[in-house]
This record gives structure tokens, sequence and C-alpha cells, in this order.
């Protein structure tokens, strides 16, 4: 006879599989825009579009191939809340990329690239 009760049961691990699938989904697909949003606010819209649109950018995968991973790092707010210099890595299968952004907001309060500069390492 069978004990009951002796363990983990068998629908729990099916669950614990939902969750973690779900857990990475949401990571993969919107982590970032979400962490973005939630520590830049307005302007993450506009970062995030810049970093997409930087790993199918002829430009860069001419000289970096495919691009593998990317990270990015929040460099300095202006003290008016008004500038904002962002630094974004690509890593690629020859090369890597170092795309850094400066954007500032303007009077009606939409944000603006006014300048980007793009360094490849190997």
């Amino acid at each position: 006879m069978q004990e009951k009760g002796s363990g983990f049961p068998n629908w729990g691990y099916v669950l614990l599989g939902v969750l973690a699938f779900a857990g990475f989904y949401f990571v993969k697909n919107m982590g970032q825009r979400t962490i973005l949003k939630a520590v830049l606010g307005n302007p993450a819209d506009l970062i995030n579009k810049a970093m997409s649109s930087a790993r199918v950018s002829p430009r860069i995968t001419s000289r970096t191939g495919k691009i593998t991973a990317k990270n990015f790092k929040l460099e300095k707010l202006g003290a008016s809340k008004d500038s904002l210099s962002f630094r974004f890595f690509l890593d690629g299968e020859r090369a890597d990329a170092t795309v850094r952004l400066w954007m500032a907001k303007r009077p009606s309060g939409d944000w603006e690239i006014i300048k980007s500069d793009t360094v490849y390492s190997n």
C-alpha cells in the first residue's frame, strides 16, 4: 500500500515549471523595458527603441556580426533631470560595440537624442 502525503505532489512540479517558464518569458520579452521604465520614466521608451534598432542596424552588424547579447548602464542624470547620458553594450560574433547616447528634455516635455557615439572593440 502506498503512503499518502510522503512527498511533493506531481501537480506541484508542473505548477513550478509553468511559473518558471512564465518568469523567463516575462524577463526575456518585457523585463528590460519594465526596468527602464521604472528607473527612468519617460525617456525609457526612446532608449528601448534605440537599443532595439541598434541590434539590427546594418551599420553596426556589418562590423560586429550577429548581436548575441546586450547590456546597458545609466551614466549620470543631470541635476535638473533634463539631460541624460546612457550607454549600452552589444556583444557580437566578431566584435563588440558600445553605443553612448546623450539625451535632452525639450521645453515641450519630449525627450530627444541629441548625440550618439559608437565605439567598436575586438
